[in-house]
Parts: C-alpha cells; structure tokens; sequence
C-alpha cells in the first residue's frame, strides 16, 4: 500500500539517511517535510530563517529542497510564510517554481494573527496562493471560527487544517468538524492523542473521533500525518500508523485515500511508478540448505 506521511520536521531529530531507513522499515513511501531545526533562544521564532531588515524573519527550507531535489519521489516540502513579508509577491513566485513545494504554511496561534486572518489580513497571502496554485497549511487555534470567512473568500484556495485544527474542547471540534462542508477544506489527521482521550497503544479513545472525522470531510479529504517528532505523547512513529492502519472498520480504499490518494491529489504529486524498496528483510536472498 502507497502510503505517504503528510508532516514530519527532518533535521530536527533525524538527518537524511536516518529517516530514509526509518521510512524503509515502515513502508512509508513518501513525506512532505516542515523544515525545523529548533527554537530561537527566545523561542519566538523557529530556525532555519533569514532576518530581514525591520526584524522580519523569513522562514527558509535549504535541507528540505535538497532532499526533494535528490529524491523527488520520496520528499516533498512545505514552506512556512511570514504575512509581514516585505517580498510576499516574490516569495510565493518562487516557491511556485521550486521543485517539491507542495504548500505554504501559515502560523495563527497567536491571538494577532487570528484577528488578522478574522479581518483580511491574511487575504493577499491567499491571493498569492490562488495566483499560483499552492495549497495553504493552516496552524491555528480557534480553527473553526479563524477559518469560515477565508474559505468562502477564497473558494479557489485549496486549505489544509494542520493537527486536526487544533481543537481545545469539544464544541470548537464541533466547529472544525462542520468545515467539512466546505469542498476546498481539507483536515490533516495528526496529534489526534494530545486533544482527545486516546488510552494507551492503539489508542482506542481516538476511533470515534476520527470517526466524526471521515464522516465530516469525507475519506477524500482526511490525510494522515505523523509529525513523529512533536510528539508529546511518547509515540513511536510506527504507533502513529498503525494505530490508524489496523482499525477493522475501515475499508482498502479508505486506508488508500488516508494513508496517500488524499494528499497526493491536493498536492498533485502522483505515487512513483516503481516504489521504493520494501523493508530491507524483503532483499535477503533466502538461504539454501
């Protein structure tokens, strides 16, 4: 089964080869990378970027293209977006034209932000996006209310809600859940464990939820990511998969659209046609006695 981890930060726990083999030996075909190496000292701010003049920070992806560049079948890349960019126009042409940028990610976690995106704010970003076809990746809090007035503003704008929309109680799950009838919206399964009562592996508490989930969004538009290495949890990244891969309830073809045909339709990045090697036990010759 194709299966493509829709957000994972390598090089922030894990170099190239590490998680090529990690990948290997979970028969992940494909991941889109949110580059991330740590925290400013103040922690307001992630690494890597480029300081602009007037303390702008312009968040950049070098190790994240190169993967993509050598192994364009197996990494894809993300890109974080400042809306105080002095250069937005420019910015989102070349990233447009960047081999393996898949999307652009917007961070609203900050009560500023949410009443930007509320009033408009965000709206030539969005524009931008439109312009030039990428998806727009959403980190936000109060998802289900930042988030109404830009979908119906922008229909032609593919969004996607990182890490379920983030829902601090049930009734804004209630809302993210009700942007499902929005076609352009898209939710990112992820972290499900740290905003519901999930128990222990296989995290049982998660199955209604995500449940709700499909139901809500349809299995089009739910794709499953990791970010193994955010995980507060404790999870391993073979626990974030199987949990999901081994529900009964759910159909081959709805673990095809979960695990891949989902993120790899918005992000129109089509499954190789010879995949990568199977877990490296698959290559030892059987041995003649």
């Amino acid at each position: 089964m194709d299966i493509l981890d829709a957000q994972i930060h390598m090089f922030y726990t894990l170099g190239l080869d590490e998680t090529i083999a990690a990948m290997d030996a979970l028969g992940i075909q494909s991941a889109v990378i949110d580059e991330f190496w740590d925290y400013t000292p103040d922690r307001k701010n992630g690494l890597p970027h480029a300081l602009l003049p007037g303390g702008v920070m312009r968040p950049v992806s070098p190790l994240a293209q190169a993967a993509a560049l050598r192994f364009p079948e197996r990494f894809s890349w993300l890109q974080r977006v400042e809306r105080k960019d002095p250069d937005l126009a420019a910015v989102f042409a070349m990233l447009a034209s960047s081999p393996g940028c898949r999307s652009i990610r917007i961070d609203t976690r900050e009560p500023a932000e949410r009443e930007s995106l509320l009033g408009g704010g965000h709206d030539m970003m969005m524009a931008l996006a439109q312009k030039h076809g990428l998806v727009v990746s959403v980190l936000s809090r109060e998802t289900g209310t930042v988030m109404h007035g830009a979908l119906k503003r922008f229909p032609g704008v593919n969004f996607v809600l990182d890490h379920c929309g983030s829902p601090q109680s049930m009734a804004q799950w209630d809302e993210i859940l009700a942007l499902g009838t929005f076609g352009n919206c898209w939710l990112k399964w992820s972290h499900g464990h740290h905003f519901f009562e999930a128990g222990r592996f296989p995290y049982p508490g998660l199955q209604d939820q995500f449940a709700r989930a499909m139901d809500s969004f349809g299995k089009e538009r739910v794709m499953w990511a990791s970010d193994f290495t955010h995980n507060r949890a404790g999870a391993t990244w073979a626990e974030l998969l199987f949990y999901l891969r081994e529900i009964p309830s759910l159909s081959e073809g709805d673990r095809e659209w979960l695990f891949a045909r989902a993120a790899r339709e918005l992000f129109r990045w089509p499954a190789p046609e010879v995949p990568a090697s199977a877990p490296h036990f698959a290559k030892v010759a059987r041995a003649k006695f």
